[in-house]
């Protein structure tokens, strides 16, 4: 009965009808309720409908029943991520990357990418709070921006209840409104920010200067055959585990590793410049 039903849970995912595939997964699961590809299938099926407080619950129940599940804690950092707790949200996507590398799972690039968001969002929370420190006229002009964004994602909400908009329409004026909102913010720090002093300035790592295995800044990069760098000593401990090319799953070995020296010399010359990018 169970299988039946997310046999036809999976059917309607198919064909893009996520509202129909999260009904029969239900259905499902109030027939298996132990069954963590389950809550997974429903989960993703929540992702697609920008229902992030069902997923987080639904991904949640699924690391409970099986907490080696990858697409669990991925799903879980999904929710988070949208749900703006963005410290477990890395945690979480952490623990699903680390799954991926360990069973050599082809998600692992897909999973790494989420992770280097994640961490990035987790140090823009850092900014904007030591910026809203440093000016307290921007910290009232933020909070208020902050709970305008809340009554116009409440507002939605309410005309989706009411039957206004559809799951789409909902999904489409969700992430409308949070990239307003952050384009306002990035417009009022800009604002704010005085030439004079870069203390009161957004402080941003580039992503070349990331190790994709620790998501730390790099000091002694090295390059693989497949084109992508690595922090050596991190590297070198991934080979003493598995042969094979974190990303590209190929064949690696320590003699195909060559230094990167024009990466290492950017790297250095940025910390010397921003000493503050070795806490990021």
């Amino acid at each position: 009965m169970a299988f039946a039903l997310k046999e036809q849970g999976n059917e309607y995912f198919k064909a893009g009808q996520y509202k129909e595939a999260e009904d029969f997964y239900s259905q499902a699961i109030s027939v298996r309720s132990n069954d963590p590809k389950l809550f997974q299938n429903r989960a993703l099926s929540r992702i697609r409908l920008s229902d992030w407080r069902g997923t987080e619950q639904d991904s949640r129940k699924a690391v409970e029943l099986d907490a080696k599940s990858m697409k669990a804690h991925y799903y879980l950092a999904q929710a988070l991520l949208n749900l703006r707790h963005v410290g477990e949200a890395h945690n979480e996507a952490l623990k699903a990357y680390s799954i991926c590398l360990a069973t050599k799972d082809s998600s692992a690039e897909v999973v790494g990418q989420f992770v280097l968001r994640a961490k990035q969002a987790v140090w823009q929370a850092k900014e904007t709070a030591r910026l809203r420190e440093m000016n307290e006229t921007l910290a009232v002009v933020e909070t208020m921006l902050d709970k305008q964004l809340e009554r116009d994602l409440a507002y939605v909400e309410q005309r989706y209840e009411w039957h206004e908009i559809g799951e789409m329409g909902r999904g489409e004026e969700i992430e409308q409104l949070k990239q307003e909102a952050d384009d306002r913010r990035r417009n009022i720090r800009a604002a704010f920010a005085r030439s004079d002093n870069p203390d009161t300035q957004e402080r941003v790592v580039p992503d070349w200067m990331i190790d994709p295995i620790t998501f730390e800044v790099m000091h002694d990069p090295v390059i693989t055959p497949s084109g992508v760098s690595y922090e050596r000593v991190v590297l070198l401990q991934h080979l003493k585990q598995s042969n094979l090319d974190p990303l590209t799953r190929e064949k690696l070995t320590e003699s195909q590793l060559v230094s990167n020296v024009g990466l290492k010399y950017a790297c250095s010359e940025f910390l010397e410049r921003n000493g503050w990018a070795v806490d990021w």
